[in-house]
C-alpha cells in the first residue's frame, strides 16, 4: 500500500521519479540542416571581401582625417609660438620704455624760468612781458613739459618781437624791449630811409616787378608795412608755401629782379628755379632794415 507521503503528493499531481514503467520524455530527433549551395558560398565570401575593403578603406581615411587634424594642431601650435614671441618682444620693449619714463621722472624738470630764457627770453622783465600778456600764462603752465612743447614756443615766437624804441611792434604782435642793432624791424638802419633807397632804385632802373621770397609770412607783412608805392608791383611769397617749380618759373619770368630773403627757408628745387633769373641777389635773414638796403643794391646793379 502506499504511504501516507505517497498519497498526500499523489493527491497533489506530482509523481514519484522512481517509479517504475514511468516513461522517460523522448527526446527531439536532430534537425539535419541543409548544406548551403555554392552560389551562396561564393555570396558570403564576396560580401566578407566587400566589408574588409571598406573596413580598409574607412581606416585610410581615417588615417589622412587624423594627419590632416594633426598638420593643423602644428600650425595653430606654431602660430601661438609666434604670438607669444610677439607679445615678448613687445613686453620687453615696454619694460624698456617704463625704466626710461622712470629715469626721466628721477630727473628735476627744468624750470619756467630757465626754459624760456633758452628760448631767447633772457631778461626778467622778458619773461614778465610774455607772462603778463593775455592767455600766455595758461598756456605755459598747462604744458606738461615745457622745455619739449615746440610748437608752443614757436608761437610764442610769432606773437613777440624784439622791437626798439624807434619802431613799432606789427599789428597782433607784442613788443619786448631791445637794442635798436637787435630790433627786428630796423636792425640799427633807419627803415624809413632805407625804403626810399629801395624805391629809387626801383624806380630809377625801371624795375618795377620784384619777386621776394622767403621767410615767414608776419616777416612778409613786415615788408609790405615799410614799402607802399602804387607803381611798384611787389610780388611776396613766404618760405614755407607750398608751391609748383612752374608756378616759380612764371615769378621768374615775369620779373625784373628776384630777391630771396633767407635761402635756407625755400625748397631747393623751387630755389634753384629763381637762382636763374638773369637778375637776382640772395639777402640772410635779418632785420627788414638790412633787407631793404640789400634789395637797392640788387636791384640797381648793371
Amino acid at each position: 500500500m502506499p504511504s501516507e507521503f505517497d498519497a498526500l503528493m499523489s493527491g497533489m499531481g506530482v509523481k514519484r521519479l522512481d517509479k517504475k514503467g514511468s516513461a522517460k520524455p523522448a527526446r527531439k530527433p536532430a534537425s539535419k540542416r541543409a548544406k548551403p549551395s555554392a552560389a551562396k558560398t561564393v555570396a558570403k565570401k564576396k560580401a566578407a571581401v566587400a566589408r574588409n575593403e571598406s573596413t580598409a578603406g574607412s581606416t585610410v581615411d581615417r588615417i589622412a582625417a587624423l594627419e590632416r587634424g594633426l598638420e593643423l594642431v602644428k600650425s595653430d601650435r606654431e602660430k601661438a609660438e609666434a604670438k607669444v614671441a610677439s607679445q615678448r618682444t613687445k613686453i620687453k620693449r615696454l619694460k624698456s620704455e617704463i625704466r626710461d619714463l622712470e629715469a626721466a621722472a628721477a630727473v628735476p624738470p627744468v624750470s619756467m624760468a630757465t626754459t624760456l630764457a633758452d628760448w631767447g627770453y633772457e631778461t626778467e622783465l622778458d619773461r614778465k612781458i610774455v607772462l603778463h600778456a593775455e592767455g600766455w600764462l595758461e598756456k605755459i603752465i598747462g604744458e606738461p613739459l615745457l622745455s619739449e612743447a615746440l610748437e608752443l614756443r614757436d608761437e610764442l615766437a610769432h606773437a613777440f618781437v624784439r622791437v626798439c624804441d624807434r619802431c613799432e611792434a606789427p599789428a597782433g604782435q607784442t613788443s619786448l624791449p631791445c637794442e635798436p642793432s637787435s630790433c627786428t624791424i630796423c636792425g640799427g638802419f633807419d627803415v624809413a630811409r632805407e625804403a626810399r633807397r629801395f624805391l629809387d632804385a626801383v624806380l630809377i632802373n625801371g624795375r618795377l616787378r620784384v619777386v621776394l621770397v622767403g621767410r615767414d609770412t608776419h616777416h612778409q607783412r613786415l615788408i609790405r608795412g615799410a614799402i607802399s608805392d602804387k607803381r611798384l608791383v611787389l610780388t611776396q611769397i613766404p618760405g614755407n608755401t607750398k608751391r609748383e617749380v612752374s608756378q616759380a618759373q612764371i615769378d621768374v619770368d615775369h620779373a625784373d629782379a628776384v630777391i630771396v630773403w633767407d635761402p635756407a627757408s625755400v625748397s631747393p628745387d623751387l630755389l634753384a628755379v629763381y637762382r636763374r633769373a638773369s637778375r637776382m641777389g640772395e639777402v640772410p635773414p635779418g632785420p627788414v632794415g638790412a633787407l631793404l638796403s640789400a634789395a637797392a643794391a640788387i636791384v640797381a646793379k648793371d
